[in-house]
């Protein structure tokens, strides 16, 4: 389990979620699954992090590329032109007790994807000065067509 202080600024929570790139980087999805879970698991633990990894797609930034693993955050190059980095704060509300999200495109392959990571950061009660980090999804662009 790992606990964030809500009082971490954006910098210091996108720190610590790149923590967490740098152990996905490593390969060690198991380790990742025993203190962050993953909730689209579906009961299949780490392998399903490393499933929704491998079955990532893109003819546009991995033409004719099949096989996927994260890379360091540090040095991706070409790929995604605007790798996506997103931040959300949200007022404490006891049905959904989530207080911030971090929403990122992932480095596969040394270059930028637009392979989603969502973390997110969720307490008990209103009265709590800490949060528990969690990784919510991995997942394809949800980008808005223009015809929206």
């Amino acid at each position: 389990m790992v606990i964030v202080s809500l009082g971490a600024t954006d910098d210091e929570l996108l720190q610590i979620v790149r923590s967490w790139l740098d152990v996905m980087a490593m390969g060690d999805y198991g380790r990742v699954f025993e203190e962050l879970g993953y909730a689209m698991a579906y009961g299949a633990g780490s392998e399903a992090i490393r499933r929704d990894i491998k079955s990532y797609r893109s003819p546009d930034f991995y033409p004719g590329v099949a096989d996927f693993s994260v890379s360091d955050w540090r040095t991706p190059v070409g790929g995604n032109p605007e790798p996506r980095m997103l931040i959300r704060r949200y007022k404490y509300n006891a049905s959904l007790p989530i207080v911030a999200t971090v929403e990122l495109d992932l480095p596969l392959n040394g270059r930028w994807s637009d392979l989603e990571a969502h973390f997110v950061l969720t307490v008990s009660s209103e009265q709590d000065t800490k949060g528990i980090l969690s990784l919510e999804d991995i997942r394809g662009p949800a980008r808005e067509t223009a015809d929206a």
